[in-house]
């Protein structure tokens, strides 16, 4: 049932955008870069070699949530371990207790110990949601975690998690996901209906959609966004200028989960469509349990056009065909107006590109040459590291050759390098005005070839938000940079003078390290859909 109720009852707050709020996009990603991304360059490493099971997504997905405690029902060290997330490694999750399983418990259960830490974390932090998240330990011990949780009576609610880490993706996951995707570049039509079950962050959403959320009267033309998280970058300035335009659209934002309260995720079913930014099993379910239509918001989406498409979908959705277009058009031609300047900077100098094969890499360059109008004269594509994550030659084979389809049904006029040398950089330097790079590797560059690139490696996620600032806000930073002529320095950075590992960056070229990484990816290696650990 829909109804109007609920929307004419709430304080009508006039939406800021950040010029009105005297704000600066750029200066918002790059306080959130400082604040959460200290240990930017290590961040991925962690991720890839350490803190990267189930458990960890699913710790991080419960610390998004106001109210909620996690509890982990399995040994200390997973607990000490997973206080630090590489979503937010400056901020560990203090607030992380344990049911402290020992050799005893592996062999008699440790069902009393969680009851109890139940009780005991309730009385100590008074939550309002008390997420369960069982080990590897506990998932083979066969603890009966759901039958706790119904027994135990506290003032709160408890959700039970599926993070048992042993139950991690395979793999291959991720080189059928990357050739899928490449696949999706010549159609995206064909966009793949993924799920990466294993990453923690998906088990949270379909926890939540299962046991916490309550039927609701559903309320016309209001929305709930799937997010990120708090802690990426320009998270909040995004999020506004979202609510800008749909409030223009008449539209509103129901909730971003899991990035709310615990009664706001209870409330969730109220709106009339869910926007997907991960994986859409969770939506899936919300549209069978409560009747709730989603729309996964793709690759496609990104661009002045793709944006423009992405609200306008959005209005299709709802019902809003040809009452939303006017106030969308309105917010692009105004972006478009303000990016000319930049653009006739960028016209007068060329460019060459260096970047890595990934999801988004051709719409990422059709941005740079369609939007910014960048004279792109080479791109440089590294696949190096995609072989470190498990991807196949052929599936690489396969990225380039439609990534070059795609380019060429664009009519991009660039000419495509594939993993070039520190040399051939160096002769590319050479013939273009300014390299960029939108991966973190100049300093690599900087001390094997005395390159001087324009690292883009941050200020690039401007180009995925879901608004049109993100675009303006970029080529700002980019002819502020160019302005001040930061790729002619002469001065190297101390970072440059590290020896560092070519396919690996920014891994040390140091023995031990590498053999680390050689350990590492064997054992990740033998984990595999046709057997193995």
């Amino acid at each position: 049932m829909k109804t109007n109720e609920g929307l004419q009852d709430r304080e009508k707050k006039p939406l800021e955008t950040p010029e009105t709020a005297g704000k600066d996009v750029l200066r918002n990603v790059f306080r959130d870069r400082v604040f959460n991304g200290i240990y930017q360059g290590t961040v991925w490493q962690l991720h890839r070699y350490g803190i990267n099971c189930k458990l960890s997504g699913s710790v991080y997905a419960v610390s998004e949530i106001d109210g909620a405690i996690p509890l982990i029902h399995g040994p200390k060290g997973c607990a000490f371990h997973q206080r630090l997330t590489p979503r937010k490694v400056y901020a560990p999750v203090y607030n992380l207790p344990c049911t402290d399983l020992d050799e005893n418990d592996v062999i008699y259960g440790g069902e009393e110990k969680l009851r109890k830490k139940i009780y005991e974390v309730y009385h100590r932090f008074h939550p309002s949601l008390i997420a369960v998240l069982p080990t590897c330990i506990s998932g083979l011990v066969g603890d009966d975690v759901q039958g706790i949780i119904t027994e135990v009576k506290v003032p709160c609610d408890i959700l039970y998690i599926p993070s048992e880490g042993f139950a991690h993706r395979s793999r291959e996951s991720l080189d059928l996901l990357m050739r899928d995707y490449a696949e999706s570049w010549k159609d995206p039509t064909r966009s793949p209906a993924y799920d990466l079950r294993g990453c923690g962050h998906e088990e949270v959403m379909f926890s939540l959609v299962d046991q916490l959320m309550e039927e609701q009267d559903i309320v016309e033309n209001l929305v709930n966004i799937e997010s990120f998280g708090r802690f990426t970058y320009g998270f909040e300035s995004e999020l506004q200028e979202i609510k800008h335009i749909f409030d223009e659209m008449g539209v509103r934002v129901n909730l971003t989960l899991p990035t709310c309260t615990v009664a706001e995720i209870k409330r969730a079913p109220a709106a009339e469509l869910n926007i997907v930014t991960r994986n859409i099993r969770w939506a899936e379910r919300m549209k069978e349990n409560f009747g709730i239509d989603f729309l996964r918001k793709w690759f496609f989406y990104f661009g002045f056009d793709g944006v423009e498409k992405f609200y306008l979908d959005v209005a299709s959705k709802l019902g809003l065909d040809g009452e939303a277009d006017a106030a969308v058009k309105k917010e692009k031609m105004q972006a478009l107006g303000e990016l000319a300047r930049y653009q006739r900077m960028f016209a007068r100098d060329d460019f060459a590109v260096s970047t890595q094969g990934f999801f988004f890499t051709p719409y990422l360059v059709n941005m740079y040459v369609q939007d910014l109008k960048l004279p792109i004269k080479y791109l440089c594509v590294d696949t190096q590291l995609l072989k470190g994550l498990n991807i196949s030659d052929r599936t690489i084979e396969i990225m380039m050759k439609n990534m070059e389809e795609a380019f060429l049904n664009w009519d991009l006029g660039f000419e495509v390098v594939m993993n070039p040398t520190l040399d051939e950089m160096s002769e590319i330097a050479k013939n273009v005005d300014h390299v960029l790079s939108d991966r973190i590797t100049p300093p690599l560059y900087e001390k094997g070839g005395g390159i001087g690139m324009i690292d883009i490696s941050t200020t690039r996620y401007l180009l995925f938000r879901t608004g049109f600032r993100g675009i303006v806000e970029f080529g700002k930073y980019l002819a502020s940079v160019l302005h001040r002529g930061q790729t002619k320095r002469n001065r190297k950075p101390i970072i440059s003078r590290f020896d560092y590992d070519t396919t690996y960056y920014p891994l040390l070229a140091d023995p031990m390290c590498m053999a680390s990484q050689e350990m590492w990816f064997t054992m990740w290696g033998m984990k595999s859909e046709k057997g193995g650990i």
